[in-house]
């Protein structure tokens, strides 16, 4: 591999240095960088000391201040991990974070994340892992990760060490050490991807090499896309300027230059005012940002220093990762509901008993569920087919219940009422059951009648004797007649007389 080429994929190595000093002033100064703190987790043997591993990230062979190294480990949990408990290990003095946030996908959906990760910025780093939903319900769940972190301090050592649940677990570190790298004698460019995705890219300009100039005119273009090389852009139109010593120390700030980016973002013209000091070697930092960038891409720039042309290349890679898994178990819980007109009369709290077999003999129990409640979630071996069935529902007061009905993913409603499902792994299957509830209608009771009156009979009229002068006709006519008769006849004979008496009187006088 090139010098350059190798270089590219570094941090710069001045910067490192001026970093280590300046964070051991800070921390002297107790201002800034602190001890980290040994992580409280829920499982703090969750790594696997044994698994740990460093490699360089662009596979070189040896490591040097700013080196991007990449840190694998494997992991597992115990059965009964629920999501936001947490995992992790404390990493080496010698790292600093670069990998801010990270997840761990599943090997089964690679869209689901199985736990959340993050790399602190303290000294000594301190990864955090916290589990999500993923692991609900699942056994043997287990996994690996890897990050990528920055080798800022310098060591003769050949091994770094790790803390894992409190033990040191001293790891090899690639080419036997961590050495300084030194300060380039003629113009260099360098890049490196950001923890944030942004690609960072930095001019090395020795002073040495333009001693006596005026100025130093510098004009730098992104390589346009095509052929392999993605497009990316800057957005912030910064550019930062200073200069070291010669060992890359006592870092100052450049503030007597001119120019600037252009309106796209491609290319920037600087201009450092003279005279350049011989002794001071000069910096140029700035950023770009991939336009629909992918892991494994590439992006490139130009830049012409004084008439001296550097390139750098930098591929864009993912900074942080892994896979988790679930076991060869899963699980099933059920969650009653009441359905129907008759809901509000069923008391809170009313429990309800399910029975679940499986197997062959099989095997039968009873779980009891509450309405609006889950019962406790079973597990059982992947490929176990579960029949389930209500018993006994319990008898409520101006209720009546229909067939129950299960559901939920993988159930299936048989016609009895009942249901079946088999258990895949590392599922845990929420399943519902329903009962409608209908209200009891009492029976129409037909009015009282009223009591019927007595029906009147009339009295017949007594019947008068005949008397002694009256002759009898001989006929049916009732007494009562006879009688009317004769009083009729009575009166016409008293008229009769009395108009002949007033006839004699008028005829006397």
């Amino acid at each position: 591999m090139g010098k350059h080429n190798r270089r590219a994929s570094r941090v710069r190595s001045i910067g490192a240095v001026v970093a280590t000093t300046i964070v051991a002033v800070i921390t002297m100064a107790g201002w800034g960088a602190s001890a980290a703190v040994a992580a409280d987790y829920d499982y703090p043997a969750a790594i696997d000391p044994a698994s740990i591993v460093v490699t360089t990230a662009d596979g070189s062979s040896g490591t040097t201040v700013n080196e991007h190294l990449r840190v694998d480990a494997s992991w597992a949990v115990p059965d009964g991990a629920v999501s936001g408990q947490t995992f992790g290990f404390t990493l080496p003095a010698q790292f600093a974070g670069y990998t801010g946030t990270f997840s761990v996908p599943a090997d089964d959906d690679p869209s689901a994340t199985v736990a959340t990760c993050t790399v602190s910025s303290d000294s000594p780093p301190v990864v955090t892992c916290t589990l999500t939903d993923y692991v609900d319900g699942r056994s043997d769940i287990s996994g690996s990760l890897w990050f990528i972190v920055s080798a800022i301090e310098e060591t003769t050592d050949t091994t770094v060490e790790f803390e894992v649940d409190g033990t040191i677990v001293p790891v090899p570190i690639p080419g036997g050490g961590i050495v300084g790298e030194p300060v380039p004698t003629e113009p260099e460019k360098w890049s490196w991807q950001t923890a944030d995705g942004r690609l960072a890219w930095q001019l090395m300009i020795p002073g040495a090499q333009f001693a006596g100039a005026g100025s130093l005119t510098i004009d730098d273009a992104l390589t346009a896309p095509g052929a392999g090389v993605g497009e990316h852009r800057n957005l912030d139109d910064a550019l930062s300027v200073w200069s070291t010593d010669a060992a890359g120390q006592d870092r100052r700030s450049v503030t007597d230059w001119s120019g600037g980016w252009d309106a796209t973002g491609s290319s920037f013209h600087l201009e450092i005012a003279g005279p350049i000091d011989p002794e001071r070697n000069y910096v140029v930092k700035y950023y770009t940002v991939p336009v629909d960038g992918a892991t494994g891409d590439s992006f490139a720039n130009v830049a012409d220093i004084g008439g001296v042309v550097v390139r750098a290349t930098q591929v864009w890679t993912a900074t942080g990762g892994g896979s988790g898994t679930g076991g060869t178990t899963g699980s099933f819980s059920i969650q009653k509901l009441i359905d129907g007109e008759g809901s509000a009369s069923v008391p809170a709290g009313t429990t309800f008993d399910v029975a679940y077999s499986y197997g062959d003999p099989a095997v039968r129990k009873v779980i009891e569920v509450t309405v609006g409640a889950s019962a406790t979630s079973i597990a059982l071996p992947r490929g176990t087919i579960v029949t389930l069935e209500e018993i006994d529902l319990p008898a409520i007061k101006g209720v009546t219940w229909g067939t129950p009905s299960f559901a939920g993913n993988g159930v299936r409603a048989l016609t009895d009422g009942t249901a079946e499902m088999t258990v895949a792994a590392g599922s845990a299957v929420v399943i519902t059951l329903t009962n409608t509830a209908t209200p009891v209608v009492p029976p129409t009771t037909p009015p009282t009648p009223s009591t019927p009156l007595t029906p009147v009979v009339p009295t017949p009229p007594t019947e008068l004797p005949l008397t002694d002068g009256l002759a009898s006709t001989g006929t049916d006519v009732p007494t009562g007649l006879l009688w009317a008769g004769g009083l009729v006849i009575l009166l016409g004979l008293a008229l009769t007389g009395g108009a002949a008496v007033k006839r004699r009187v008028r005829a006397e006088d």
